[in-house]
């Protein structure tokens, strides 16, 4: 592992991907937060335990932050697979560094945006992490269609 960290690229993957997973166990942990201030549990054993009625439906508030926090899953996971393999290509640094910078800061930009309601903030957010992503992927499929 210490020879992958050598690489400067590779450090900064490891960074941005370990920042993004903090990200997500605090978006994650503010979905409990909202359920606790809006009394609004997950489950029936949940309503029990705190002695409150189930509410009639969803909360939107609840269902607003789990939502960005799914959105984190369906684009996280895929990131880390293409940022691990983008690495692994030996990127010149400045590139990683949009890249992989650029990420993380329309990932946090999104999940503010998602949450407060703000569109069309959150689609041009959304919108950049996809492309960044995106050119990653093809640069990745062509080094390594090259490297056979």
């Amino acid at each position: 592992m210490a020879d992958l960290l050598a690489a400067p690229a590779f450090r900064l993957f490891a960074i941005v991907y370990l920042l993004l997973v903090v990200k997500m166990m605090i978006v994650g942990s503010y979905t409990s937060i909202v359920r606790i201030r809006r009394g609004a549990f997950a489950t029936p054993e949940d309503y029990a335990f705190q002695r409150a009625t189930p509410h009639a439906g969803r909360d939107e508030d609840v269902e607003r932050v789990r939502r960005a926090h799914r959105n984190d899953l369906e684009n996280i996971l895929p990131f880390f697979a293409i940022g691990f393999f983008y690495a692994l290509s030996h990127p010149p640094l400045w590139a990683a560094q949009i890249y992989y910078i650029g990420f993380l800061v329309a990932r946090v930009l999104h999940s503010v945006f998602y949450i407060r309601g703000l569109q069309p903030h959150r689609t041009a957010a959304f919108g950049l992490g996809a492309v960044l992503m995106t050119i990653m992927l093809v640069n990745t499929l062509i080094v390594v269609a090259r490297a056979g």
